[in-house]
Order: C-alpha cells, then structure tokens, then sequence
C-alpha cells in the first residue's frame, strides 16, 4: 500500500534570525484521525527539529486552548483540528509572535 503524504504548509519567523516572516512547506505522512498538534510533532521529532510550536502533555483534549492557531485561514485548536489533506498552520495573531507559531498571551 502506497503512504499517503500531505503538504503541511507552517509559517515561520525567527525576529532574531529573519527579517520577515516566510512558509515553510513539510510532506508529512497522513493518518486516519491525524491532527494538526499530530503533524506538528512529526515534523518537529523527523525533519526540523527547529519549529517552535505549544506543545504539553496534556494537549489533545481541547481544554487550555494553547495550540489555539489559524488552521487554513479558520481559527482552531491544533489538537483537535482533524487534517483531511493539504494545510496552512499559522499562528493565532501574527502581530505578536514570539517564534514560528508561538505567540505572546495576553
């Protein structure tokens, strides 16, 4: 059976290293019932270990809301957004990024 693969395009910026925000495009493999946090941590733990995302312990129950980001353009939760296929991840507010797609709580 062939792997299934889906792009995971993740927004990127570094203010110490990177002028100005850019895309940064993953071929992840997919899962059924994969989430967003579940690729998120693929890319992280198999191809650069350089993205700086909220990940806990206690994510994938949908309760703190910490992994909160754009998900194609939509707000949700990274932990429970179910991926189909192809995804855009960005960050919650891109005016107060800290790195990648962490941001500043207020």
């Amino acid at each position: 059976m062939v792997e299934k693969r889906i792009r995971v395009r993740v927004f990127r910026f570094n203010p110490s290293a990177d002028q100005e925000p850019h895309y940064q495009t993953y071929q992840v493999p997919l899962e059924p019932g994969m989430s967003a946090m579940t690729a998120l941590d693929y890319i992280y733990q198999n191809l650069d270990g350089t993205l700086a995302y909220y990940d806990h312990a206690a994510c994938d129950l949908g309760i703190c809301g910490r992994c909160t980001g754009m998900i194609d353009g939509k707000p949700g939760l990274f932990c429970q957004t179910v991926l189909q296929g192809d995804v855009t991840l960005e960050p919650a507010s891109k005016e107060k990024v800290i790195r990648d797609l962490v941001v500043q709580k207020t």
